[in-house]
C-alpha cells in the first residue's frame, strides 16, 4: 500500500531539510518526483528532476505545473512544504514581515492547489500534503506571525478537502504538523533565547529543547517524511481534511 510506483509527485521547498528527505523517501517508494525550490542549488533526487521555483509566484506556479504535465504528463502527489519561520514578539514585528509569513507560507498553498488541481484530478485519485506546524494548533513564543500562517494552512486544508471531496475531483487533502525539527530552520528559533543570554551555546539551548519532548529528542526529517509517504500512498486512502501531529507528544504536555 506505500508502492508510488507510477506516480508522479511534486515537492516544493526540497532543497533541503524535510523537503529533500521527503523527496528522497518518495522517489524510493517508486514515484517520479520533480524537486523544486528556491534555492538553485537543490539536488534532484534519483528518480526525477530538480526544477527552480519560488512558490509566492503565481505564474511561476503555472510554469512549473505546465512543465510537469508537458513531461510527466500526471500528477498524483503535491507535498506543499516551502515556508519560512520568524522568531520575533509581535510588538517589534511589522506589518511587512508578517505579510512576507503569510505569503510564504499560506498564499504559496493556496497557489499550489488552486494550480495543480486540473492536473492532479486527471489521476482519479491523488494526494495533497500540506506542511504546518504544532504552532498552527498551539501559540508558538514570539511566533505570533508563524502561528497565524501555519493555523491559516490548518484551517485551509480542511476547507479544500471538503471541497474537492464534494466536487468529486478525487483530490485527498490532508496537513501534516512537526513539533520542532532538528533542521536549520527549527534551529533557527533557539536563537532570540541565546541573544537574550538565557542559554550559552546553541548545543546548550538544543539540548534544553530536547529534554521537553517526552520521546527525548527533536523531531527528525525522516519522522515527518515517513507521515508524508503514508499520505502520499494508498494506505491512507480514506483520510482527508485530517491533521496529522509529528512532535513526539511535545505539544501535550
Amino acid at each position: 500500500m506505500f508502492d508510488l510506483d507510477g506516480k508522479v509527485a511534486l515537492v516544493t521547498g526540497a532543497a533541503k531539510g524535510i523537503g529533500a528527505h521527503t523527496a528522497r523517501l518518495l522517489a524510493e517508494a517508486g514515484a517520479t518526483v520533480v524537486a523544486s525550490d528556491i534555492d538553485h542549488g537543490g539536488a534532484a533526487p534519483d528518480r526525477g528532476r530538480f526544477i527552480a521555483h519560488d512558490v509566492t509566484d503565481g505564474e511561476q506556479w503555472k510554469a512549473v505545473i505546465a512543465s510537469v504535465e508537458a513531461t510527466e504528463g500526471r500528477l498524483d502527489i503535491l507535498v506543499n512544504n516551502a515556508g519560512m519561520i520568524l522568531n520575533k514578539p509581535v510588538l517589534s514585528t511589522t506589518l511587512e514581515e508578517f505579510r512576507r509569513v503569510q505569503t510564504v507560507n499560506v498564499e504559496s498553498v493556496w497557489l499550489g492547489m488552486q494550480t495543480a488541481a486540473a492536473l492532479m484530478a486527471r489521476s482519479g485519485e491523488s494526494s495533497i500534503i500540506n506542511l504546518s506546524s504544532i504552532y498552527g494548533q498551539i501559540a508558538g513564543p514570539m511566533q505570533a506571525a508563524y502561528s497565524a500562517s501555519k493555523g491559516a494552512v490548518r484551517m485551509l486544508t480542511k476547507a479544500v478537502a471538503v471541497e474537492f471531496a464534494r466536487a468529486g475531483y478525487g483530490i485527498r487533502v490532508n496537513s501534516v504538523h512537526p513539533g520542532p525539527v532538528d533542521t536549520d530552520l527549527g534551529r533557527s528559533g533557539l536563537a532570540p533565547g541565546i541573544a537574550a543570554g538565557r542559554f550559552a551555546s546553541e548545543a546548550e539551548a538544543k539540548a534544553f529543547v530536547a529534554a521537553q519532548f517526552p520521546m527525548g529528542r527533536w523531531v527528525e526529517t525522516a519522522d515527518v517524511a515517513g507521515v508524508i509517504l503514508f499520505l502520499a500512498s494508498d494506505a491512507s486512502r480514506f483520510m482527508t481534511g485530517t491533521e496529522l501531529t509529528v512532535d513526539g507528544a511535545y505539544s501535550i504536555l
